[in-house]
């Protein structure tokens, strides 16, 4: 698993890329092991093309993981099967699948359906929650990278996610699967 490929959904780069964080996806995650597919880059450069400047972290630190063949095709699948999916979410699916390689989104949907096409799935709250409980950060870290991300993202974290990210329970692994 160490060499696992993990693609990471724009959503999630595009949260820490705002807050000068992609250094914590690098240094958790594996730098060698974090991809985007096509699809995921041209969502993330789209902003540069308005003035924002964040997409230039992304693409300074993720490489874009090309598709075979074998990868088409399962995308087409994928497509013909949920295509109400966005083409990253679903080139992203098609890429884990062909891959075997792991999938970090932040999409409820998006994160359903990849597990029912059998691929492993990481949320943003599991990774929070994977950052301090292997030690990487402390809670408190966390907690602080959270509030930059919500607050550069207009992101609403209901309590009940929070609870996931920084409950003492055993609950991680089940967490992780939500």
């Amino acid at each position: 698993m160490s060499g696992t490929k993990i693609v990471i959904d724009t959503d999630i780069l595009s949260m820490f890329a705002k807050v000068g964080a992609m250094h914590i996806l690098g240094t958790f995650l594996g730098q060698g092991r974090i991809v985007m597919t096509p699809a995921i880059h041209d969502e993330i450069t789209a902003p540069l093309q308005y003035g924002y400047t964040y997409p230039t972290e992304v693409l300074a630190q993720v490489p874009v993981a090309p598709l075979t063949a074998q990868i088409w095709r399962e995308y087409e699948r994928l497509w013909a099967l949920r295509s109400s999916l966005g083409k990253g979410e679903l080139q992203a699916i098609a890429f884990c699948k062909a891959e075997g390689a792991l999938f970090l989104t932040n999409d409820r949907v998006a994160r359903r359906f990849a597990r029912d096409q059998g691929i492993q799935v990481i949320s943003l709250q599991a990774l929070l929650r994977g950052l301090w409980v292997s030690g990487v950060h402390s809670k408190d870290e966390v907690r602080a990278l959270l509030e930059r991300i919500k607050a550069a993202d207009a992101l609403e974290v209901p309590s009940e996610v929070e609870m996931e990210i920084y409950g003492d329970s055993g609950n991680a692994e089940r967490d992780s699967h939500q």
